[in-house]
């Protein structure tokens, strides 16, 4: 682990309190006793190893920590509103339009 990072966040004792939230991908049953082996520390990326205690399967995750402490200082800009969904009346009359179209592309655009 970074030392310069090792202060702030032990990331495999966060992993390990974690892993009484999750669930095996493969048994489905908690990963509280599981084994946690650190592979790739790219602070604020790690790659971390994890074996289920009851199966035995292991798997590989990738975890990326955030800084906190920055993100309540900074105010995001929420853009615009995002767009509604298409509606299935557009999409027949796009159906409508490609299927009755003869030229290009750009002349589909065009118009």
């Amino acid at each position: 682990m970074n030392p310069a990072y090792t202060g702030l966040v032990d990331i495999l004792a966060l992993m390990r309190e974690r892993a009484a939230e999750e669930v095996c991908p493969r048994c489905r049953r908690n990963l509280r006793n599981c084994e946690l082996a650190m592979l790739r520390d790219d602070d604020p990326q790690y790659t971390l190893q994890v074996t289920c205690a009851l199966c035995r399967v292991s798997f590989v995750i990738v975890v990326q920590v955030r800084d906190r402490s920055e993100e309540e200082t900074q105010v995001a800009d929420p853009g615009p509103p995002p767009a509604p969904p298409i509606s299935g009346e557009e999409m027949l009359e796009l159906h409508e339009r490609l299927r009755d179209h003869q030229g290009s592309l750009t002349d589909l655009f065009k118009q």
